[in-house]
């Protein structure tokens, strides 16, 4: 079977997260003994056209396990949304007859996210009859279903075996729509199960792009109260990740007085992260919304209970037995369900902590996706 994967996001700008997850999908796929590729679109933003103009229009980034085919195109949806959506399915298009060239027809396309490539890809799949899987993992995905994109997210429903990382998006999606599956992001949950050290103290952890949205303010906050309040001295806060409000979150903790007990490291690799968990007792997330939450289910491979925000996403994995879900931005229900889940760390079942992250194995969702794309094959012969 040949997959070929075109996302709408890759994580090769100033941001090396976005889009992380397709990489990890790819490599999955191979591994699970699937012919996989990824073919790309680099929108180029028009505040710099006279680079534009003299940058490599392709590029093939080659990995052991599949290779990506990228092309560039300048991103025109300042001057006109529809055109930019033409001018994407054009230059996709133009990436993918260079790509049959050197790799053959591919047997199923699988976009990610609605729009642009969802779209694009549809567009595609109908012109060379190729069956297409379409993955929404976006926060704004509702967006894609209003009166400017309805004609595009419709032609994709109709075009497409639709799918949503979230059981919670999907279920809005067939409110409307006859049809939605659930396909989750993987977790390479090998990465992350290590002997479980015995940790001195509390001791909280959070992976988290820095954005406003995800309200780490709230944590700290939280924490400051613990220690001031609740008179728990030994507890502490590290931050894993960087963004747009990283300053924001550093000077918020500065103004807290919590500089003694946060720590900000940045950005780190997985094989990081894992041994970071590892000296951690709780993983606490505080966001506004989450499609998913992927550090989370890693918290859990790594044996670890989540204190988490009724976020959406979350929801679907979070329990009594593997944590305690809180109101969004109730800084003294976080207090509480820290200061729980602390004072019965030794409660949480660390075998079925792990069963919950063993659901969004790469073995697991790629099973389900090989099975969905032969079902689709079936059906195209």
């Amino acid at each position: 079977m040949h997959v070929l994967v075109i996302p709408t996001w890759y994580p090769n700008g100033a941001d090396k997260l976005i889009g992380i997850y397709h990489k990890e999908y790819c490599n999955a796929l191979a591994n699970n003994g699937v012919k996989v590729n990824m073919l790309y679109v680099d929108r180029q933003k028009m505040s710099h056209p006279i680079k534009y103009l003299f940058m490599n229009k392709k590029e093939v980034i080659k990995g052991s396990n599949y290779n990506v085919y990228m092309r560039k195109n300048f991103d025109i949806r300042r001057i006109s949304y529809s055109l930019s959506i033409k001018n994407y399915c054009k230059t996709l298009e133009k990436a993918f007859k260079d790509y049959i060239k050197a790799n053959g027809m591919p047997d199923i396309l699988h976009a990610q996210v609605t729009i642009p490539a969802g779209y694009a890809v549809c567009k595609l799949g109908e012109k060379y009859n190729i069956p297409v899987v379409v993955t929404e993992h976006a926060t704004y995905y509702e967006r894609f279903f209003n009166e400017e994109n309805i004609k595009y997210s419709q032609y994709v429903l109709n075009h497409s075996y639709y799918t949503t990382v979230s059981k919670y998006m999907a279920d809005n999606i067939l409110k409307k729509y006859k049809q939605c599956d659930v396909l989750p992001n993987l977790i390479d949950t090998d990465n992350f199960i290590m002997p479980r050290k015995k940790v001195d103290g509390l001791k909280l952890i959070t992976v988290v792009g820095l954005r406003r949205v995800k309200r780490v303010d709230d944590i700290i906050e939280a924490l400051k109260i613990i220690i001031e309040k609740k008179n728990i001295k030994n507890a502490s806060l590290t931050v894993v990740g960087d963004g747009l409000d990283a300053s924001y979150f550093k000077n918020r903790c500065h103004e807290l007085n919590m500089d003694k007990y946060v720590t900000f490291v940045g950005k780190k690799t997985k094989e990081e992260i894992s041994k970071l968990l590892n000296k951690h007792n709780i993983y606490v997330m505080s966001s506004e919304i989450e499609t998913f939450g992927i550090p989370a289910i890693e918290a859990f491979a790594s044996g670890i209970p989540v204190v988490a925000t009724k976020c959406l996403g979350p929801e679907e994995f979070v329990d009594n037995k593997s944590g305690k879900l809180i109101s969004i931005g109730n800084i003294d229900e976080m207090v509480d369900a820290i200061l729980s889940v602390y004072n019965n760390i030794d409660k949480y079942d660390i075998k079925y902590l792990r069963s919950i992250a063993n659901r969004y194995s790469g073995k697991s969702v790629t099973d389900k996706a090989i099975k969905i794309y032969k079902e689709l094959l079936k059906d195209k012969k």
